[in-house]
């Protein structure tokens, strides 16, 4: 059984909900009439809205576990007479918030995923937004602080931008809000900036302010650099082939100095859970089971200290993939204290749900962050696809309370923050700290 699955670009097509009805049959949700009915743009939002407020309380497990019905019905109100004055972005963003406002990160309208977006890619590290990616044209940016966006601070702006992201804990907001300051379009609707080119103020390492003024524009692998390629070496978290799928799924190696074996776990999914969701080029995806028994006889056939799983890019996919392979751990008797798993922001959903798998079956330690996704929640998700824009809105069908042990994201045993200096050198502090752990 999938359990819980974060959406991913290419599963959007997936699980999508059949619709038996175009509009809302609730007068009291009817605003926009006589005039508007010649307006065929304004019509046609007002159709999506009108059925986004019938179809998603129907459809999720219990939508008003947070917001309450009649707060979710005046948002819906206001967007609709909003909706001749705003232009198409804004009302997405608007109806980004309103989905938001459920208070369920796995009910969410993710915007603009194919929109071109400044130039740059940003991740926090601690309260620094950092730059980790750039175009070729702006290289001399890279590893600055992003410390304001027109003159108005990052901080001010991100509480701005955190309305908009459908989030149960704040490290799910740093995941996403890195990429949101990046969007146009969304820094249009919160009033930072009125049109596509903005002025972003950066702080180097001697605190020193500079001014560069950027337009978005379409960011692909062939002109972008990013920190990671200038690191004097090359962390073993980045040791993998990207362009290849099957390891940027999951990889091990191991590492006889030390005597680490180390298991990079990215997603929850193989050849098989693909085709449950519709993937297309199934011939890419390798079997789990497959894997796993070339994991296990790297396990058998060599001295180990230390076993460590890295869960800190796992969004998602479905949870029995680790479920199965956490039993085989668990009848391995040379592992038996051995066991070390790294968590951070980016564990989310289906790889929380490792980590529980892996704490109950293997009395795993646990380094690094607080996971972005919480350990009880909703989730398995399908999706919800507005009749005249298209947009398509993931939504929770169950919820799972899998341990009392945690009120939001699961928590390290051992907490490691990454600090940025360390980054830029090729040191991850997560795996240091477990590397120099005595047994």
């Amino acid at each position: 059984m999938v359990k819980l699955f974060v959406k991913k670009k290419y599963l959007l097509s997936f699980l999508i909900l059949a619709v038996l009805a175009a509009g809302c049959n609730s007068q009291s949700t009817k605003v926009l009439n006589g005039n508007s009915a010649s307006d065929t743009r304004s019509q046609h939002w007002v159709e999506d809205i009108d059925y986004l407020y019938e179809n998603l309380p129907k459809a999720h497990k219990n939508l008003y576990h947070t917001i309450k019905e009649e707060d979710f019905k005046k948002e819906i109100l206001d967007l609709k007479n909003d909706v001749p004055k705003l232009k198409d972005y804004e009302i997405k963003c608007r109806l980004a918030q309103i989905v938001a406002s459920v208070g369920d990160a796995h009910t969410s309208l993710y915007l603009f995923s194919n929109s071109a977006t400044y130039p740059m890619k940003l991740s926090w590290f601690n309260e620094e937004l950092r730059i980790l990616a750039a175009d070729k044209e702006h290289k001399d940016i890279l590893g600055k602080k992003l410390v304001a966006v027109n003159d108005m601070p990052i901080k001010e702006i991100m509480k701005k931008v955190n309305s908009l992201i459908s989030h149960e804990n704040e490290q799910w907001l740093r995941v996403v809000n890195a990429d949101y300051v990046m969007m146009p379009d969304v820094l249009k609707l919160l009033g930072i900036t009125s049109e596509d080119r903005a002025q972003f103020s950066l702080e180097d390492e001697a605190n020193n302010i500079s001014k560069i003024e950027l337009s978005s524009k379409k960011f692909t692998s062939e002109n972008v650099v990013m920190v990671k390629d200038e690191m004097p070496v090359k962390p073993l978290r980045f040791q993998y082939n990207p362009n290849n799928l099957s390891e940027s799924l999951y990889w091990y190696k191991y590492l006889p100095e030390e005597k680490i074996l180390y298991f990079q776990y990215n997603e929850c999914i193989d050849r098989s859970i693909a085709k449950s969701f519709g993937v297309k080029n199934l011939d890419e995806y390798p079997y789990f089971g497959d894997f796993s028994d070339g994991l296990l006889k790297a396990i058998n056939d060599n001295d180990i200290d230390k076993f460590i799983v890295d869960l800190r890019n796992n969004r998602g996919g479905a949870s029995t993939l680790m479920t199965t392979l956490a039993k085989d751990l668990s009848n391995i008797d040379k592992l038996k204290g051995k066991v070390y798993v790294m968590i951070g922001r980016q564990t989310f959903s289906s790889g929380v749900m490792a980590a529980l798998d892996l704490m109950d079956k293997t009395n795993a330690v646990f380094y690094g962050e607080p996971t972005g996704g919480n350990v009880n929640g909703y989730g398995d998700i399908k999706n919800l696809v507005l009749p005249n824009s298209k947009l398509e809105i993931s939504y929770s069908t169950k919820y799972f309370e899998m341990s009392d042990k945690f009120t939001e994201g699961f928590i390290p045993d051992v907490t490691v923050i990454q600090k940025f200096d360390d980054y830029k050198q090729g040191i991850d502090d997560v795996y240091e700290a477990i590397k120099n752990k005595k047994n």
